[in-house]
């Protein structure tokens, strides 16, 4: 029996770590989450203020704060991501690692490029996650470790990504968000 290989050189640009960075921050994270439900309690307690006698300063305080922080947090969300594209330097696409997938218990193989490393080695067995969502995957070999695969730089057919996915992965640790696959 012939065991399928899939070979992608990771060519990761500006678009691209902005989807993923976006995906990690509030899809995967939740980042969205507290600055909502803060901003969402204060807006109630200032609306409850405006109907009291003498409680309008109080009110447009308590709504400013519950408008102003949760901002303030997106604002600072996004400049990190701005920074982070600077600090890469992702104006421009580069190659950044090559990632083998093989049908092997180990068979998750990483080289980075531009650095003197060991390639690394994952096992099918260790994996936290895979995300599929438009126009890419996202590896996660620990919970808090990811790689980016676009699907435009897989060498063979792009679907074969996702199939050697779903053959060595189970179906718990396998997220399909891609148009029309809401798992």
């Amino acid at each position: 029996m012939i065991k399928e290989t899939v070979k992608i050189n990771v060519v990761v640009d500006e678009k691209i770590f902005r989807k993923f960075y976006i995906f990690e921050s509030f899809y995967r994270r939740r980042g969205y989450l507290s600055p909502l439900i803060f901003a969402l309690i204060l807006s109630t307690f200032a609306i409850v203020c405006f109907f009291l006698e003498d409680g309008a300063f109080l009110g447009v305080v308590m709504l400013t704060v519950g408008l102003a922080l949760p901002s303030y947090r997106f604002y600072r969300i996004f400049n990190a991501l701005k920074m982070q594209i600077k600090i890469l330097d992702l104006k421009n696409p580069k190659t950044v690692y090559t990632l083998s997938l093989s049908e092997a218990p180990n068979g998750i193989e990483v080289t980075n490029h531009g650095e003197g490393d060991e390639p690394a080695h994952y096992e099918w067995n260790g994996v936290y996650k895979a995300y599929r969502v438009n126009g890419c995957v996202y590896l996660y070999v620990l919970p808090e470790k990811a790689y980016i695969l676009p699907m435009n730089c897989v060498e063979e057919n792009p679907g074969a990504l996702w199939q050697i996915l779903t053959k060595m992965l189970p179906p718990e640790k396998l997220c399909d968000k891609s148009k029309g696959n809401h798992l």
